[in-house]
């Protein structure tokens, strides 16, 4: 499953904390002991300042790292444990995971020598509410991987400043030579995840995801439809007014189908997509003019876009059913007998339009649609939002009660060693990947590292997806071998990138990743959440023409209902936590 597979809010809703997730101020009824207080040595520690008391693992030899490249090496690892203390790991686990006997959680076992005992909790929603509920419950197991939208930077940061996990810098410094060795190579990283009070209290995992920059608003054109008419992806919205007409009138377009469309989950990443025509937006509410948060939404491109897109719905190329759509129905569209009922569709990745993906199927609904480039705009605007700043999340906590912190964050630097951080996502080597060959070329045309290999039917329970700790730099992702004969989406979404790339908004106006503490997190989640509801009833109303976003009254009606509900406090905060941070 490719990267970023969760709802993406466009408000940014990974970084930030809504109050329900809190409830109310943490009692610390899991602190267990000085010892671990001790070992970690927060409260005046300055990191980088101890010396390291061991040595990171020599590297192997024979292993096809392209020139340059930059990420995790393969090296001889040794266990270093003797199992004799049992440590309780939280985890998130898919339905058909079993983490006792998992081929990862065993391979691990056998490569460090911890033993680990498993407190699992489903992926997503359902995931977080368990933990918020042990969380306050206060019985904590000893260590907590919590990345890919458990916990988010400010809620790290809040759980630690309440003394719930412990400070990690001095046992980074002395116990975790392959972590360092990953902060040496990318600088920016250490200060990115550690808290406003100094001390970093979740160790961060890197992914580097190319294709994950421009995917907020990655956008898809049927290319049966487009040879169909015999035409080419539009360039302009000019000439895309042109091509919804010959899509229109395209004799073989099956029954029922619409032109352009999305889920009523997804429609604000569309029409982010086309805003981009006219104004340059790195996210959907606010863009930074120097050291200032600016609301893009007065100015006057913005409502121009609007009024745009409002025109595509009265004319039919957009379809109003986008407003209702849920994630399952769209998906059917994706799926249908014949090929896919639409002619541009919003997606993240593939999944989010289709349920049934198959890339080795040119007839697939997979390979049928391919991304489409930004437009330009009436007035020479032609962009798309690029997430020049996240790279990682913070992901693997330690709780006080911990009897050996040194232990764990061994076994969390060991999985920054390039075999470990391949054989999370894909298994056995030799089975679900294997070393690349000295003809094979990456993703991004380079040598290749390693080669994914096709798994039989039964190849269950193998992998951790993305959750344990990992060292996934851009090099280490785009080392995959292409072959045509187990072909995935990672060529597809990398592609997507490239295509995306040369009308990325600019590094200078995006706000980075913000860490709020308890009483921001708790005021932006309920902005966030009445924001959010606000804009896609204002989209409606303008969809369907019980509003007009060219009369006066009307927009400022939807300005004034954004004020109402907060939008310049919600501007504010953003404002203190960068000063904050840049100060």
């Amino acid at each position: 499953m490719p990267d970023g597979v969760r709802r993406r809010s466009f408000l940014g809703r990974s970084a930030m904390l809504g109050a329900a997730a809190l409830g109310g101020p943490l009692a610390l009824t899991a602190c267990g002991g000085s010892d671990s207080e001790e070992q970690a040595a927060g409260n005046d520690y300055i990191p980088g300042s101890a010396a390291l008391k061991v040595e990171i693992a020599p590297e192997i030899d024979g292993v096809p790292y392209p020139e340059g490249y930059v990420g995790p090496r393969a090296r001889d690892l040794t266990p270093f444990g003797d199992g004799s203390t049992e440590f309780t790991m939280l985890s998130q686990v898919d339905p058909e995971m079993d983490m006792a006997t998992n081929y990862y959680s065993t391979h691990l076992a056998e490569t460090t020598g911890v033993n680990l005992s498993y407190v699992t909790v489903p992926a997503g929603e359902d995931g977080k509410t368990k933990v918020n509920a042990i969380m306050a419950g206060g019985d904590l197991p000893h260590a907590m991987m919590v990345g890919q939208d458990i916990f988010s930077p400010s809620e790290v940061s809040i759980y630690g400043s309440q003394g719930m996990f412990l400070p990690l810098d001095k046992l980074i410094d002395e116990y975790a030579p392959h972590v360092l060795d990953m902060f040496e190579a990318f600088p920016d990283m250490r200060a990115q995840y550690t808290s406003p009070d100094g001390r970093m209290y979740g160790l961060p995992s890197m992914n580097d995801c190319f294709h994950c920059k421009s995917a907020n608003v990655r956008t898809w054109i049927n290319s049966r439809w487009l040879e169909g008419v015999g035409a080419e992806a539009p360039e302009t919205l000019e000439d895309f007014t042109v091509l919804m007409e010959e899509f229109r009138a395209y004799a073989d377009r099956p029954e029922g189908s619409v032109l352009v469309t999305a889920s009523a989950e997804t429609m604000p990443f569309l029409v982010q997509f086309f805003l981009g025509s006219f104004l340059e937006m790195p996210e959907l509410w606010v863009r930074r003019s120097g050291d200032t948060i600016e609301w893009s939404h007065e100015e006057p491109a913005f409502r121009e876009g609007i009024i745009w897109l409002q025109e595509q719905f009265a004319n039919g190329t957009f379809d109003t059913g986008m407003f209702s759509s849920t994630p399952e129905q769209y998906q059917k569209l994706g799926d249908a007998t014949g090929g896919p009922k639409f002619g541009i569709a919003y997606g993240y990745s593939t999944f989010h339009f289709a349920a049934d993906n198959d890339f080795t199927d040119p007839d697939n609904v997979a390979r049928i649609m391919v991304p489409l480039a930004p437009m330009e705009g009436p007035g020479g605007v032609r962009t798309a939002q690029w997430d020049h700043f996240s790279y990682g999340y913070p992901n693997f906590v330690i709780t006080p009660d911990c009897p050996d912190p040194e232990q764990l964050i061994r076994w969390a630097d060991y999985q920054f060693e390039l075999q470990l951080t391949t054989s999370m996502k894909r298994g056995e080597k030799g089975v679900g990947w294997d070393w690349a060959t000295s003809e094979q070329k990456g993703i991004d045309g380079r040598q290749a590292i390693y080669q994914v290999l096709p798994a039989p039917e039964e190849l269950k329970n193998q992998t951790w997806r993305e959750w344990g700790p990992l060292y996934q730099s851009m090099d280490q992702r785009h080392a995959e071998a292409l072959q045509d004969s187990n072909p995935s989406v990672e060529p597809i979404l990398y592609a997507a990138g490239k295509l995306y790339e040369p009308f990325a908004t600019t590094k200078e106006t995006g706000v980075p990743p913000l860490v709020y503490d308890m009483e921001q997190s708790a005021q932006l989640g309920e902005l966030e959440t009445n924001l959010e509801n606000h804009f896609t009833q204002a989209m409606a109303a303008f969809g369907t023409g019980a509003k007009d976003a060219s009369d006066d009254a009307d927009w400022e009606e939807y300005l004034a209902g954004a004020k109402a509900i907060g939008v310049e406090t919600f501007v504010q905060l953003k404002q203190a936590a960068y000063d904050a941070q840049n100060g």
